[in-house]
């Protein structure tokens, strides 16, 4: 539970900005893909560095004090929320609205059009707080994991980008990794109102993957 009246909150709306100006919850910021991938990296879709995301961070008014509440439309708000955990954001300030968007209109919740005022701060990640290096991996250890029997590489994009039916934009080509395990990441949501889109119980998510072979004594690689 987190106290609305706390002043520290801030709430990070994680969508393009038109899906923002035509409704948000009320004081939400506004941070899209864009924001969050590295400019100068020469492929697309790159974490942004540090420096990118404590700049982002300080442009929005969100200082290390702050707990945050990120919500979207899909998967976005994740992304989001593993770049700020892997450059050491401490994780207990740091919540996931269940049902997104979708779920506080359902409620009847208010929203509003117009971007809260907010004014520059100086973000810094805490010096005392690693990176949180196992939440990232590199191409060489997904390739050793493929033949690993206590490893597993799991594809949780669309069926369609699993089979190679379509290619996110900047793809070098449509395709799966050979040998990989996939569960759509819409999966793990109720898929029917008045709940759609929230998170399934912990128990039925546990099935999912133990279906597909995922299972605790396992190290998972995720794309």
């Amino acid at each position: 539970m987190v106290d609305k009246k706390d002043s520290h909150i801030r709430i990070i709306d994680v969508r393009p900005n038109l899906h923002y100006m035509a409704g948000h919850i009320p004081g939400a910021v506004q941070v899209w893909r864009p924001d969050v991938e590295d400019k100068k990296h020469h492929l697309p879709g790159m974490m942004a560095s540090q420096a990118q995301i404590e700049d982002l961070m300080g442009s929005l008014g969100i200082n290390h004090k702050n707990t945050l509440i990120i919500y979207s439309d899909g998967p976005d708000n994740g992304r989001l929320w593993w770049i700020l955990a892997y450059y050491g954001f401490p994780l207990k300030q740091m919540k996931l609205l269940d049902g997104g968007i979708d779920g506080w209109k359902a409620k009847a919740y208010p929203t509003e059009m117009t971007p809260p005022g907010v004014e520059k701060v100086r973000f810094e990640f805490p010096e005392k707080v690693r990176k949180m290096a196992p939440l990232l991996c590199s191409l060489a250890e997904v390739k050793s994991a493929l033949n690993e029997p206590k490893r597993v590489v799991l594809d949780v994009r669309s069926k369609k980008e699993y089979l190679g039916e379509e290619a996110k934009e900047g793809a070098a080509k449509a395709g799966r990794i050979p040998g990989v395990t996939w569960i759509e990441w819409k999966e793990a949501l109720v898929e029917q109102t008045p709940y759609k889109g929230y998170w399934k119980s912990a128990e039925e998510i546990k099935k999912i993957f133990l279906a597909k072979g995922v299972t605790p004594d396992k190290e998972v690689y995720v794309y």
